[in-house]
């Protein structure tokens, strides 16, 4: 590994590159890590790429989920993104795609946006939000948010603007972090209580809402919420703790997904007279072309959505970019970075993506199974 890292990290001689190639490999980092791929270095990313890729397909419906979107876009973001990413990204283990932070800053920022005329069926007092009740209105937004995000992050890489995410404290992102965490766990609990929560911006009327109603809970979706979730937890801390075991870390939720599907197959009743939900039908084929969904008119309802994804979004990518390029021996350059993610957002739009930003568990996972360049992304 250590000598895969050292051809990697080599940087062209003087005689090797001329000045104008000098800048193509600055700006397609691709051009530098491509001709010194190995047959071990590809194995080592197939191996690396598999792995996350499968950890991804539960994350990405999830996260697209909290997001308000149909589960299938959280799938699309993490493919066409990641692609791009690897052209034009500098750090060999990050991880691009969907992220729970973004997805619920997407939801918080576009929740209540559709008017009147656009969603008629929504009723601030009741449960449904608008992303239920009307996608088709919905989802664009979320597009058009992923293309801001985009130029944005292009326009900060082209000014050098990388440097402003340093500003940001400590303690205003690790609090934000708890926040989002303790947001996204009880968005959460509708699944398992099995009944439909309204949705708050607060915390206190959010468990309110819980607690008001805790008399319509349905016990056997709760018990199998118990269960997978103790499973999970076990799951995680197993992995941890014996290094044989350390694959189950990212195989252990797709696990649970397979078991799970078996068991609602296998026991129809579950669905039928005991309340149990599961994803249903998910269009087959690939991402569709979004570009004729864009709609500029709207941009103004969502730029405050943008601007805080494109900080946020920036702001983790950039650390976990920077701390594995410590851990292996190279550099990753603000402004680059940034522009890579700009990219992957702007042609995402493109292709029915919403925002994406770097992967703190997926890139873990990435470097820990032996990720070595881009090639695994």
């Amino acid at each position: 590994d250590d000598e895969d890292h050292k051809r990697l990290n080599k940087t062209p001689g003087k005689n090797e590159a001329s000045p104008l190639m000098k800048i193509l490999m600055q700006v397609f980092p691709v051009l530098t890590w491509l001709p010194r791929l190995t047959r071990r270095i590809v194995q080592a990313d197939v191996i690396a790429g598999l792995t996350v890729g499968v950890m991804v397909i539960p994350q990405g419906m999830s996260y697209a989920a909290i997001a308000g979107l149909p589960f299938q876009y959280g799938l699309y973001s993490a493919c066409v993104p990641p692609i791009v990413y690897a052209l034009l990204g500098q750090s060999r283990q990050l991880a691009v795609g969907p992220v729970a932070m973004v997805s619920l800053l997407v939801q918080a920022g576009l929740a209540g946006q559709l008017t009147t005329e656009e969603c008629p069926a929504y009723k601030e007092s009741e449960a449904a939000s608008q992303a239920d009740l009307c996608p088709d209105q919905y989802v664009p937004l979320a597009f058009l948010v992923a293309l801001i995000v985009g130029i944005m992050q292009i326009v900060g890489a082209l000014l050098r603007m990388g440097f402003l995410v340093s500003f940001l404290g400590h303690p205003v992102t690790s609090g934000f972090t708890s926040g989002a965490a303790i947001i996204i766990g009880l968005s959460q609990l509708k699944y398992m209580l099995g009944y439909d929560i309204p949705k708050s911006q607060y915390v206190h009327m959010t468990l309110y809402n819980i607690f008001k109603q805790i008399h319509e809970v349905k016990y056997m979706p709760l018990i199998l919420g118990l269960v997978w979730l103790s499973l999970l937890m076990l799951n995680k801390q197993m992995a941890k703790r014996y290094k044989r075991l350390r694959l189950m870390g990212p195989l252990g939720p797709l696990i649970s997904c397979v078991v799970g599907i078996a068991l609602l197959h296998a026991v129809p009743k579950l669905h039928e007279e005991f309340s149990v939900k599961y994803v249903g039908e998910i269009p087959s084929g690939l991402m569709p072309f979004s570009l004729t969904k864009l709609k500029l008119g709207d941009v103004g309802r969502v730029f405050s959505t943008a601007l805080s994804s494109c900080l946020i979004g920036y702001m983790e990518s950039i650390a976990i970019g920077k701390s594995l390029a410590a851990k292996h021996g190279y550099e990753v350059d603000a402004g680059q970075e940034m522009l890579a993610l700009g990219v992957s957002n702007l042609v995402g739009s493109f292709f029915s993506c919403y925002p994406v930003t770097g992967s703190f568990s997926r890139s873990a996972v990435n470097n820990s199974t032996g990720a070595l360049s881009q090639l695994s992304g």
